[in-house]
């Protein structure tokens, strides 16, 4: 968690030395005696050294925040391009905590990077920004609009290490990408779910397990088959917990899974359902929603359909109910192959 202004000021000594981490290789050292310095610490090699700067208050949280972003970068941050600022973001930021690290480094190599990347970070401006964020636009509304979060986040990040003083994505809102969220209640038609179960493809194999089995197309391509099982590790989740669901037989025909990108899997849908004249178009997230709804439909508890998708619980059942389940859970998975079977046949 980052420093703030009032905890370096209010920080108290204790009977041994304090090490209070701002990131990026940065540390307030409180000592015994109340003395307090900023330090920071770097690792090449294996090997951990340590450079001692000024003390407080003769040095305050910002001014420490940029020379330690100069030296994070061998540079003055008055010269930091926005290429290096993307290196940065992606290694110690986005590859340390996002789920889909590769989706963010797409936005930058193709956007961000050939338009900005040798543009000083302190020289760009909201203009500049907006005018790539338009021209990204011609991919779609909703691509604009992820660049734009994504631009957001980046520019929040240079302003945290002191490069930038203000943030340039600051009031840039949806309006600028046209984008308006819609809520999707896409559910497959039993046409539909025939259509998938004609094709002899291996993308049509991964959208059937995602139908036989209510998973993200991430959990489906990032998760892994234990016995009877397909295991959602918690560095995949949504929501930081570990899953995993029952393999019906049907389910278990599909594997192996495809090994190619979300990205892929969605345009090579796109121009499937153009084929066939199927409007308005699904996507491989609505075959988890079919999935729940098909279960539903066939009599299986709520609360268990919950369980299934690995859904947060609300309100009470959130505190109380925390049972696997993991009967009732094979049986909804039972369920549903015969319901798609059904459907199929």
């Amino acid at each position: 968690m980052k420093l703030t202004f009032v905890k370096v000021r209010d920080a108290k000594p204790t009977d041994k030395d304090q090490m209070l981490s701002d990131g990026n290789g940065l540390y307030l050292r409180i000592r015994p005696g109340g003395s307090k310095t900023w330090i920071i610490r770097k690792k090449h090699l294996g090997k951990t050294s340590i450079t001692r700067l000024k003390r407080y208050p003769d040095m305050g949280l910002k001014e420490a925040r940029l020379k330690a972003a100069e030296m994070a970068m061998d540079k003055h941050v008055s010269t930091v391009r926005v290429v290096d600022l993307v290196k940065k973001y992606m290694e110690e930021v986005v590859l340390d905590s996002h789920k889909r690290a590769d989706l963010v480094q797409g936005y930058m190599d193709r956007a961000v990077i050939p338009h900005l990347g040798n543009r000083k970070v302190r020289d760009v401006t909201r203009a500049e920004l907006v005018s790539v964020i338009q021209q990204y636009a011609k991919r779609g509304p909703r691509t604009a609009d992820q660049l734009r979060s994504n631009l957001k986040k980046l520019f929040s990040y240079a302003t945290e290490l002191g490069i930038a003083d203000i943030n340039p994505m600051n009031d840039v809102t949806r309006r600028v990408t046209g984008y308006k969220a819609i809520s999707r209640d896409r559910v497959l038609s039993d046409g539909e779910i025939k259509l998938l179960w004609d094709l002899d493809h291996d993308n049509a194999r991964l959208l059937r397990f995602l139908a036989l089995t209510g998973l993200r197309i991430t959990e489906a391509q990032k998760g892994y088959q234990d016995g009877e099982r397909w295991v959602v590790p918690v560095s995949i989740s949504k929501n930081s917990r570990a899953h995993w669901v029952y393999l019906t037989d049907a389910a278990k025909s599909q594997l192996p899974l495809p090994k190619c990108t979300p990205t892929n899997i969605q345009a090579w849908l796109r121009r499937l359902l153009n084929k066939h004249k199927i409007k308005p178009r699904f996507t491989p997230h609505d075959l988890r929603r079919t999935a729940a709804t098909r279960m539903a439909d066939s009599g299986v508890e709520p609360f268990i359909v919950e369980r299934v998708l690995n859904h947060t619980l609300e309100g009470v059942m959130a505190v109380y109910n925390r049972a696997e389940y993991a009967e009732e859970r094979i049986n909804a998975a039972n369920i549903l192959e015969n319901h798609i079977k059904e459907v199929v046949e």
